[in-house]
């Protein structure tokens, strides 16, 4: 391992590719999630009709939610390098944190509402309750569910990592008005602190308690990434693959040795160890050490990285008219795995136009129009 002496600008201008591999990692994790829940809408369909369908549980899927967490927290980090104890740092900070995630985010989120207020009206579903609504839009852990305290998912059941997401920001907003080292180590320290003393000591609110789960620390790895790439921190391309490799054979490990459920709801000490350990281990070598974007294939997952929260929050939609149109069809069972494939392929495909022309041009406008209240406030 090398750390170089570097300035500022040649650390942008090298570390740009490498933010392009971490672009990459995204547009994968989010189709690691949109296989996962593909893989279920298969099965449904071949129990349906005495099918046999067979999972993959050799690669755990659902290790896509702790590298969008290890990102997250890089990305928070190297994004408000020039907000550190900068006048007026946390609200901008907090202005582009919110145009980013809450519109497409109230938008899915009102679509399921919309969903479920027409399954009410044919009394196929039921109806939230006012208190569900609020804390889902107001990213308040709460069991909108009813699967009980442990599982307090908002009314869109995918918003409980966007829960852990704000929950993020505003920690990481208290801090931001200090000096950039300073700043990421207070927010690490207050992270943790609350993470080890909620382990044996679990606090009676429930959403506290959710907020303090294990899973929260990959964030924090993530802005210590981050700032090991602002100083200039590179690895070695051996050291790099040996992250991978070691990263992949972590996650082949069952998490099944260490716990019985690890399911939706899943974010103990087994999963931070095992996947997020590993989500750590990708993420580091991603972004500390170079990487060529030359091919078209690399270009193109990286530009779908772009597209990957939409892909995330969107899909849901896509498989609900797949939905209804396998109940209409018998799929044969050679045909599952080549269903799952499509199915993934068609949400990513439309996730990528829906964030071409509905996302960009929103947050584009968010950000303009806010961008400009700023300024003439601070000329006042």
């Amino acid at each position: 391992m090398q750390h170089t002496n570097v300035t500022n600008t040649h650390v942008a201008n090298s570390g740009e590719k490498r933010l392009l591999a971490l672009q990459a990692l995204r547009a994968i994790a989010a189709t690691m999630i949109v296989v996962l829940h593909a893989e279920e809408l298969v099965a449904i369909h071949a129990a349906a009709n005495q099918g046999s369908f067979s999972h993959l549980r050799a690669f755990p899927l659902g290790v896509g939610v702790d590298l969008f967490f290890v990102i997250s927290g890089f990305v928070v980090a190297y994004a408000s390098k020039s907000l550190f104890g900068a006048p007026g740092g946390r609200g901008e900070f907090m202005r582009r944190r919110l145009i980013r995630i809450v519109p497409l985010y109230w938008t899915a989120l009102t679509l399921r509402l919309l969903a479920l207020a027409v399954g009410f009206k044919f009394g196929v579903k039921l109806f939230p309750d006012t208190t569900a609504i609020l804390t889902s839009y107001l990213f308040i852990p709460y069991d909108s569910l009813g699967y009980g305290p442990n599982y307090p998912f908002p009314i869109l059941d995918l918003g409980w990592t966007l829960n852990y997401e704000m929950f993020f920001y505003f920690l990481f907003a208290c801090f931001i008005g200090l000096r950039r080292d300073v700043a990421v180590f207070a927010v690490v320290a207050c992270l943790s602190t609350g993470i080890v003393l909620a382990t044996p000591f679990p606090p009676a609110n429930p959403a506290l308690r959710f907020w303090l789960h294990p899973i929260a620390l990959e964030f924090a790895c993530g802005t210590l990434i981050a700032l090991s790439f602002l100083r200039g921190l590179l690895l070695p391309r051996p050291l790099r693959v040996a992250l991978i490799v070691a990263a992949l054979c972590i996650w082949l490990v069952p998490v099944s040795w260490f716990v019985h459920d690890y399911g939706p709801g899943f974010y103990s000490w087994p999963r931070v160890m095992i996947w997020g350990v590993g989500a750590v281990m990708i993420v580091a070598a991603a972004a500390l050490g170079p990487t060529s974007f030359k091919s078209v294939w690399s270009r193109t997952i990286a530009d779908l990285g772009d597209s990957s929260y939409a892909l995330y929050l969107m899909h849901p939609f896509v498989f609900l008219v797949v939905k209804e149109i396998l109940n209409k069809v018998v799929v044969p069972e050679i045909l599952y795995w080549p269903l799952v494939i499509a199915i993934s392929g068609l949400a990513i495909v439309l996730a990528a136009l829906f964030h071409k022309l509905a996302e960009v041009p929103v947050v584009t406008f968010l950000r303009n129009a806010t961008a400009s209240r700023v300024v003439s406030r601070a000329n006042r």
